[in-house]
């Protein structure tokens, strides 16, 4: 198999030639590292030789107007706005941390316009990722989902909170239009190239439980979640949760929207991979739970593969499961490490597992 059909195939809960190996890639260390350089913004030909080089079936590209991640270069320490009305200070790479929030008011919102979500700019990196793709790797296209983007960039927390009390309906009034935004946004996108999944990141937990109570998140953010995942699908395209945190107590209320695959499965948070396995066999692909937090920073890379083994004894047999680390390879993981873990997926992970 080529790694598009290996992907999505595990993705779909189906058994490949091999379990996939990927990750988030958004390191400039490791671009130094085997790249050369590294690149002040995501592009998209980058991200793919970096991913083909490391041997994964797959590469994140986020959605143009994908909130905190820069579309012009700012000098380092600038202020400087988005299309959202969405405030930084420019320190990181590649997400930036939000600094002020255009919404604080009915007033603000009554007077806000979401940006046109058919720009030209919506499918930049979709189209050049068409044209950079000589490895036929896996393209997965990075949205925002309802709770994010109220609680980071619409809002902030504080507001927010407040607002669930004082005027719940103004939070369903943004996320309906919201929603609508992104149905046209990701329309935009798979007419610019081929989607292979649309990586739909929406932060539910923290490490130790989830950021507001199950009935808020079923009140608010759960339904139009499943809206978003039922308009991609639509598409013809497979749809990946990113929520890294502890999140057992709507696990259930996720898989019934019908999102095809569950990433990060994180360690660090208490997310077992045996427990998500066999709760939703069949039904839910889960990714990761490789520690990216202690055995790829601090381990050796023995402990990174008897990690990813034991991650394989677990989730790979009867197909459905995608090698990687419960979160992303970042500066901090030493380039033996991520090798280790993609040397076990190649050399162990050849179905029957």
């Amino acid at each position: 198999m080529k790694p598009r059909e290996r992907f999505v195939t595990a993705l779909r809960c189906g058994t490949p030639d091999r379990v996939p190996v990927y990750d988030f890639v958004g390191s400039r260390k490791l671009q130094r590292d085997l790249l050369g350089y590294s690149t002040e913004l995501i592009e998209a030909e980058s991200q793919i030789r970096l991913a083909a080089m490391l041997g994964f079936d797959a590469v994140w590209l986020p959605l143009g107007g994908f909130c905190g991640i820069e579309h012009e270069c700012h000098p380092e320490g600038a202020t400087y706005q988005d299309e959202w009305g969405v405030t930084y200070i420019k320190h990181g790479w590649p997400i930036m941390v939000q600094t002020d929030v255009p919404i604080k008011t009915r007033a603000d919102w009554r007077n806000y316009a979401l940006p046109d979500p058919r720009a030209p700019h919506r499918a930049r990196w979709v189209r050049d990722a068409a044209k950079a793709n000589r490895e036929d790797l896996a393209i997965l296209v990075g949205v925002l989902g309802p709770l994010t983007m109220l609680y980071w960039y619409f809002m902030d927390a504080q507001t927010l909170s407040m607002t669930l009390y004082d005027e719940p309906a103004l939070v369903h009034e943004m996320c309906a239009a919201y929603v609508d935004w992104a149905s046209q946004a990701v329309q935009t996108a798979c007419a610019a190239g081929p989607v292979d999944a649309f990586y739909l990141a929406d932060d539910w937990g923290g490490t130790t439980g989830l950021l507001m109570s199950p009935r808020h998140l079923r009140e608010f953010f759960v339904k139009p979640y499943g809206q978003m995942v039922r308009q991609m699908q639509q598409l013809g395209v497979a749809v990946i949760m990113h929520n890294d945190g502890r999140i057992w107590d709507v696990l259930d209320d996720l898989v019934a929207t019908g999102v095809n695959g569950y990433h990060p499965v994180e360690q660090a948070a208490g997310m077992d991979l045996a427990t998500v396995k066999q709760r939703y066999r069949g039904r839910l692909c889960p990714i990761g739970n490789i520690n990216n937090k202690t055995t790829m920073v601090s381990g050796t890379p023995d402990d990174v593969r008897r990690e990813a083994m034991e991650c394989l004894k677990i989730g790979a047999p009867g197909g459905g499961y995608i090698l990687a680390t419960d979160h992303s390879l970042h500066d901090d993981i030493p380039l033996a490490n991520v090798y280790a873990m993609v040397e076990v997926g190649k050399k162990c992970g050849t179905y029957p597992v």
